[in-house]
């Protein structure tokens, strides 16, 4: 694809080509040869179709390792020293669409806590609200054992007292499933092998086994350690194993662990999430542990969650802006008729675009916003979580739609309805997109493996270029048409008013005409009359003195 001088930026949310402002920064060294120095005017930079293509690439990609980073798995967990190097095999392996979606979706286990705290007590067994219940004699659950559901959950399973006591508590992410492949088959091979399983009595003799649901496997791991932990809380220093079989517990700490049992304390053997993980799904769920002690904590928790997502926003943005920048300044050197440029200047450049980019942040604090409404967003809706980068997309339409309203007033009505298209058009095409990277990346993962997340950020970066750029070409071309035509029948409009008023005109004037002439008739009328009056009274007129002409003579000669 050919290189052409042009002026370009580092904007983003548009994926658009703007002017960059002029450069100030000059250097002076005597020592040197005089060296033409590059400034934005004179920055060589890709054609617009080239330039959308590589900026979605990079946004792509620089999200997909910022997600593998907060999304990868702890490689050495309670190690005093991190390992650089494992722990940057672990980013690479978590690099992906995938991640993507898990870190912008954690606020939905947040949200499934908060809801539950409030409306089902979880913070304590006590309080706890079950979602159902079963109840097992001779190792034989009975009929209500088909309600229990094959989802992520937790369980607890009481005694036979009056009143019962919780003994045991698990969780699991197909509860059916662990109660008949787990509990029940372990009980049975636990009765012929004469090696009573921990739940043996319990199973034996009769009890009751109530579960709530959870939405995943992190809110239901973080729920059962809560619970193990409250009630441990109570019996601090107690024994919670028998030991092994070379060092059994002594008589004091056995009987003092038997004391415990009958008490109240939980069978369960150790302490769930009680140190740093390593999973990735467990790291979040101790999060999530650690702040269930009430509706208060979780909420802290919700929000720090969401000003995390914010700051790596950020962080998206600024290392977004600085590749671009640095992409700018590559171009411009392997350029042929790129001008020889000092590292300085070159550096000063970026360094410039990088202070531009986050003053931007200042100048417009709402984009700081952009990270905890894309957590809010998604924790509310399920609908659109599940489809890759949508509200990121919704955030951006948003602003841009807020912008093109604040600006309507200085655009006239073909460049209002341009912009308003173009937006859709790039909006739309950056959905449709996004919204397959996943699909890509999955089908390509078989054959590149973990270069598979990089090959469909450059697909969809293609696809989205050449969409939106021949999209946006069309509709310009259509509106061009449809103002052309407008104009055209404006014209006809026109014309033709003007001639229904010329006609109109006419009409006025011969009606004026006609009353003029009404009134002419009926003055001539009148004169008719009045003639017709005189003619006969002088018809009937007599002389008072016969007038001959010898008498007419004579009076004139007196």
């Amino acid at each position: 694809m050919a290189i052409i001088a042009q002026k370009s930026s580092n904007k983003s949310i548009n994926r658009e080509i703007a002017v960059n402002g002029k450069d100030d920064f000059n250097v002076d060294d005597e020592s040197t040869p005089a060296i033409p120095e590059a400034n934005e005017t004179t920055l060589l930079a890709l054609p617009p179709l080239a330039n959308t293509i590589v900026d979605t690439a990079i946004d792509n990609m620089t999200r997909k390792l910022i997600a593998g980073y907060r999304n990868k798995s702890v490689a050495k967990p309670n190690a005093k020293k991190v390992d650089v190097g494992a722990e940057a095999v672990e980013t690479v392996k978590a690099t992906s669409a995938q991640s993507v979606m898990d870190v912008a979706n954690r606020g939905q286990a947040w949200k499934e806590l908060i809801t539950k705290s409030l409306t089902a007590g979880i913070s304590s067994i006590a309080t706890m609200q079950f979602d159902g219940s079963f109840t097992i004699k001779d190792g034989v659950p009975d009929q209500d054992f088909k309600g229990l559901p094959n989802t992520p959950g937790v369980y607890v399973v009481f005694d036979q007292g009056n009143p019962p006591k919780p003994v045991y508590v698990g969780d699991s992410g197909k509860m059916q499933k662990r109660w008949h492949a787990g509990h029940l088959n372990e009980h049975k091979q636990g009765q012929r092998s004469f090696s009573p399983y921990k739940l043996d009595e319990e199973l034996s003799k009769g009890c009751a086994v109530k579960f709530i649901q959870m939405d995943s496997v992190e809110s239901a791991a973080a729920l059962e350690a809560h619970l193990i932990k409250e009630n441990f809380s109570d019996f601090k220093d107690v024994a919670k194993k028998l030991g092994s079989v070379e060092r059994p517990l002594s008589e004091e700490k056995s009987k003092e662990r038997t004391e415990a049992l009958e008490q109240g304390m939980l069978k369960n053997q150790r302490e769930e999430l009680a140190t740093e993980q390593g999973k990735r799904s467990n790291i979040e769920a101790k999060k999530m542990k650690d702040r269930l002690e009430n509706t208060t904590e979780l909420l802290k928790g919700a929000a720090g969650e969401a000003f995390k997502n914010a700051g790596f926003d950020v962080l998206h943005r600024v290392t977004t802006a600085a590749i671009k920048a640095v992409r700018d300044e590559l171009v411009d050197i392997f350029h042929p008729q790129g001008a020889p440029t000092r590292l300085v200047v070159r550096i000063r450049r970026v360094l410039k675009k990088l202070i531009a980019v986050i003053k931007g942040f200042f100048d417009k604090p709402m984009q700081l916003a952009h990270g905890i409404v894309q957590f809010i967003v998604n924790a509310l809706s399920k609908s659109i979580s599940q489809i890759f980068n949508l509200a990121n997309n919704i955030f951006d339409l948003a602003s841009n739609a807020w912008n093109l309203y604040h600006g309507a007033d200085t655009l006239s009505r073909e460049e209002l309805v341009r912009k308003i298209s173009e937006t859709v058009i790039v909006s739309g095409s950056l959905v449709l997109w996004d919204g397959l990277d996943p699909v890509i990346e999955a089908k390509l993962t078989p054959f590149a493996g973990i270069f598979a997340p990089y090959l469909s950020s450059m697909i969809v970066a293609i696809g989205f270029g050449i969409s939106s750029h021949y999209l946006q070409r069309i509709v310009n071309t259509a509106i061009d048409a449809v103002i052309a035509f407008k104009m055209g029948l404006q014209e006809s409009l026109n014309a033709a008013k003007a001639a229904c008023a010329q006609l109109i005109s006419n009409a006025e004037r011969e009606l004026a005409l006609m009353s003029d002439l009404r009134e002419y008739l009926i003055s001539s009328k009148e004169l008719m009359t009045e003639l017709q009056a005189h003619t006969a009274a002088l018809s009937s007129h007599q002389a008072i003195e016969a007038q001959t002409a010898p008498v007419l003579l004579l009076r004139r000669r007196n």
